[in-house]
């Protein structure tokens, strides 16, 4: 019998980078983890909770009056203020056109324990509309950063 002349088999060359070490696995997973924590920050750093924005608005009004502005312009602001509040919460058709007791309710079912005493309540749904209210702005000013700090957190639609 005659003999072929064949060539012998031909193994694969051995891949240098596959499987890569366990090193480059752990260095994969840190910059996954990286990531995922600086989308997690710009997002939060991005959109602010309501309570933050509140906050920083109520600080606005405070230094507004420290610099002059009449109580009269100040208790409006707050009013308004809390409105927007309400309407992050509550939905722009149930609490825009809520006045009154209505929305004097609205302010207590949000945050139960509020800071607000009957009077400032009063003051905030009724007496703002005169003239020159009589009010304790200081106060008003301090049951307005309680309730801001008692909202609920997660549940508005609020984007800044």
């Amino acid at each position: 019998m005659k003999q072929l002349d064949l060539r012998d088999i031909r193994l694969p060359e051995t891949s240098l980078w596959w499987p890569p070490a366990p090193g480059w696995w752990l260095l994969l997973g840190l910059l996954l983890l990286g990531g995922i924590v600086v989308l997690w920050w710009y997002r939060r750093r991005s959109n602010p909770p309501l309570a933050r924005l509140c906050m920083r608005e109520l600080e606005a009004i405070r230094r507004a009056h420290a610099a002059g502005q009449s109580d009269h312009a100040t208790l409006n602001a707050i009013a308004r203020l809390l409105r927007r509040a309400l309407i992050s919460y509550g939905g722009r058709a149930q609490i825009a056109a809520s006045t009154g007791t209505a929305w004097r309710q609205r302010l207590e079912q949000l945050a139960p324990h509020h800071g607000f005493s009957e009077s400032q309540l009063q003051l905030l749904a009724y007496e703002r509309y005169r003239a020159h209210p009589q009010c304790d702005i200081d106060g008003l000013l301090r049951a307005c950063e309680s309730w801001i700090r008692q909202l609920p957190r997660g549940r508005s639609g609020v984007s800044a």
